[in-house]
């Protein structure tokens, strides 16, 4: 027996002894002393929440997530790397299918459609540096089996056979913790790869220096997606090592080095045990910010501690939503759902307060954290309305965070990526998220100067802005993605228009809002469909609802049939253009049921097909809910079931389209609980059909909101629905009566 199976065995050993006495039974938690006493880790597996968090889902298909070990919205995801070849499926510098492991890095996008981070690459071996990369990778490389491979939530694991290395990662928010247990086969060593790319990143300046024997500090500084990305970094080590510069894979002597791609190998030669304990801290502002986190975030080389508090940390997150039901399957795909929803935003201020801004300074937060990473076209219309749920307290710094941009940058983000403006989406749906908090009472920001800020993203002379503003709807022969930009203009107008009726603007409240009406003057009743115009006010021809071109159309990302419904904010005007309920609700029944076959340049963001509804993607997220505004409320009830259980598996190839940083998952989310935030900026949420027996809203105050149902045999429909015991005349909940304490029930037949 080798000395890692030594190891897990005593641990394995341990852990039963633990459960054994701390339970009487498996069904049965720790009373508070025993907890208190073993730690939250002991209790048994059929009341833990995170038994219902599997990481590997989205892994695998198109999903774009990574299994590594985080905290919810740290500014560290530790997981592994597969060799990407510039494949989209493994955007998350990971994919399920691939058994080929680079190493672990220590910043990941989950579920995003455009790659880049994957900073300060560790990797353990035993073979000898740089022979070992000269092979058909080009880089030291390791291959696994995935029955060695394991995660759950703040940890993450994967032994090495050919090496006899078992690699285990855990994560605080700022700092990522690596423990390599080491065999009998060779001499241990670890690289440190900071010229390691992947995607459409590439290092442009990195730099080590060796401080002493356990001690390696320096930074990474790239380019990609993110224009200009500097990431600062200590590394302390629970064992001394001796060390070897590279330059490119090329010897290099000294205590320090500065080049384009720099490595270092550490040799760990006379371990006193087994194993290396590594913690990493990061930094976006400075070496001392990094090592700061550290000494904040950590004491000692205890790695189960780490481990543990990360675990614990991701209970009192899940735990904001308790679900009492049967079925674990359903109940994995929730809770997994739900641990996705907090991956990101990313925390990006160092625990001094110092960031790295938008105009390229260094920053310091005053009375808030910084974050970063706003996937805004994707997350405002479920993510941002749920955090507003579960974690209202973090909102002022989220809303805090995107005015710094402002401040920095001058305008809000768009697609905040480590605050870089990749202005990879359409729209300005800053705008929503913002005018959302401030009306729910969320943020601390004066109502005047975020106004100030929404307005000057609506007054700009670029992206067809100028020229909606002009025509009163985007021309497409001036402006490519014409008809998608005029509806999602309008609609992040009328949130405008809205915060400008809460501040007393009464001109800006009107021509915010006559601006929200554009999307009328691109609906062709003749066809039934949203249809682009040019200057002249004349139909685009050769117009085929079913046509797509990636991102050289009048649709983004879609075509017709899919974008032709974005008006959240005024559905019934929407009703209004089709001429009757009747034939509004025959349209939409044929969305569903129509050939899913599109022609031209079809985008594989376009996925997840139920006829031309494509759940794969984000224009159509709010589309069953508009069932719920005509008499045929069952047939959205129908769609969101079948939405429910077709796209979204516990299994990797689980989700039918990139997670997109947590959009597809809190639809899922949303939805189970039974409603939706249709216009994510009114403060309603739209019913559907509720999936599990009874949830519980535990909100930090104390409040607790219970959903419950009655008669549901998971085919039936909702009959009505109840608002402590009273009978709701409407087809929403608001939001304020989703955080106070009380009882909706719904009732089938």
């Amino acid at each position: 027996m080798n000395k890692i199976m030594k190891t897990t065995a005593v641990k394995l050993l341990s852990v039963l002894m633990l459960v054994g006495c701390g339970t009487a039974n498996n069904n049965t938690e720790l009373s508070s002393q025993q907890a208190k006493e073993h730690g939250s880790a002991a209790i048994s597996q059929a009341t833990d929440v995170l038994d219902f968090v599997d990481p590997f889902i989205g892994t695998g298909g198109h999903g774009h997530t990574f299994p590594g070990a985080t905290v919810p919205f740290g500014m560290v995801q530790l997981s592994p790397d597969n060799l990407t070849k510039s494949r989209w499926d493994w955007t998350s510098g990971y994919h399920y299918s691939d058994e080929t492991l680079l190493g672990f890095s220590h910043t990941h996008l989950s579920g995003t459609g455009v790659g880049d981070l994957l900073d300060i690459l560790v990797m353990p071996f035993v073979s000898t540096y740089p022979e070992n990369s000269q092979n058909e990778v080009e880089h030291l490389f390791a291959t696994y089996k995935k029955e060695n491979e394991t995660a759950s939530a703040g940890y993450y694991s994967v032994y090495l056979e050919d090496e006899e290395i078992k690699a285990e990662l855990t994560a605080t928010a700022r700092v990522g913790v690596h423990k390599y247990t080491f065999g009998d086969k060779g001499v241990p060593k670890i690289l440190v790869d900071l010229g390691y790319a992947q995607n459409f990143d590439k290092p442009v300046d990195t730099y080590f220096k060796i401080e002493n024997e356990t001690t390696l500090v320096g930074y990474r500084k790239s380019s990609g997606w993110a224009k200009f990305q500097p990431v600062y970094f200590v590394m302390e080590f629970s064992e001394p090592f001796t060390y070897q510069f590279f330059a490119d894979k090329q010897s290099v002597d000294g205590s320090e080095i500065t080049a384009v791609k720099s490595e270092a190998v550490l040799n760990f030669s006379q371990l006193s045990n087994s194993s290396v304990i590594v913690k990493v801290g990061l930094s976006y502002a400075s070496i001392e910010g990094a090592r700061k986190n550290i000494a904040v975030e950590t004491s000692g080389f205890n790695f189960d501690e780490v481990k543990l508090a990360a675990e614990n940390t991701w209970r009192k997150q899940l735990n904001k939503i308790t679900v009492i039901d049967d079925n674990k399957v359903e109940k994995t795909k929730f809770y997994t759902a739900l641990y996705h929803s907090f991956m990101a935003p990313h925390l990006f201020s160092d625990a001094n307060g110092e960031y790295y801004g938008a105009d390229g300074k260094t920053h310091t937060a005053e009375g808030y954290k910084r974050y970063t990473l706003f996937s805004l076209w994707d997350t405002f219309r479920a993510l941002h309305p749920l955090i507003t749920i579960t974690n209202p307290e973090l909102v002022d710094d989220l809303v805090k965070s995107m005015m710094a941009f402002y401040d920095e940058a001058g305008l809000l983000p768009s697609w905040d990526l480590m605050s870089n403006e990749t202005d990879v989406m359409i729209g300005y749906h800053a705008v929503p998220v913002l005018v959302d908090a401030y009306l729910k009472g969320l943020t601390s920001v004066d109502g005047e100067k975020l106004f100030t800020a929404v307005k000057k993203s609506a007054m700009q002379k670029r992206f067809g802005i100028d020229l909606f503003d002009q025509y009163g709807y985007v021309p497409s022969d001036l402006e490519v993605e014409a008809v998608s930009k005029t509806l999602e203009y309008a609609y992040d107008d009328w949130a405008i228009a809205q915060l400008a009726q809460a501040l007393n603007k009464t001109d800006e409240y009107e021509y915010f809002n006559q601006r929200a009406q554009s999307y009328k003057t691109l609906f062709d009743k003749s066809v039934g469909f949203m249809r682009g115009k040019d200057k002249n006010g004349q139909w685009v021809e050769n117009f085929s609802p079913t046509h797509v071109d990636h991102r050289t159309t009048d649709y983004t990302e879609a075509n017709a049939w899919q974008y032709t419904w974005f008006v959240p904010h005024d559905v019934e005007g929407l009703i209004d253009l089709f001429g009757s309920e009747q034939q509004f609700i025959s349209k939409l029944d044929s969305l569903f049921t129509v050939s899913s076959k599109m022609e031209g340049d079809v985008s594989p963001d376009i996925s997840g097909l139920i006829g031309q509804y494509a759940h794969g993607n984000e224009p159509c997220h709010h589309i069953p809910y508009l069932y719920a505004f005509t008499e045929d409320k069952w047939k959205g009830e129908q769609k969101i079931r079948e939405i429910r259980q077709t796209m979204y598996r516990a299994d990797p190839d689980g989700l039918a389209g990139n997670d997109d940083v947590g959009q597809m998952s809190s639809w899922y989310v949303l939805s189970a609980l039974g409603f939706y935030p249709l216009n994510p900026a009114d403060g309603r949420y739209v019913f559907g059909t509720p999936l599990f027996e009874q949830v519980t809203l535990n909100h930090d105050n104390g409040e607790k909101f219970i959903i419950g149902q009655t008669n549901n045999n998971g085919k039936n429909y909702v009959e009505n629905v109840m608002l402590n015991k009273k009978n709701l005349e409407r087809n929403y909940i608001n939001y304020k009566e989703l955080m106070s304490s009380g009882k909706l029930k719904f009732s089938f037949k």
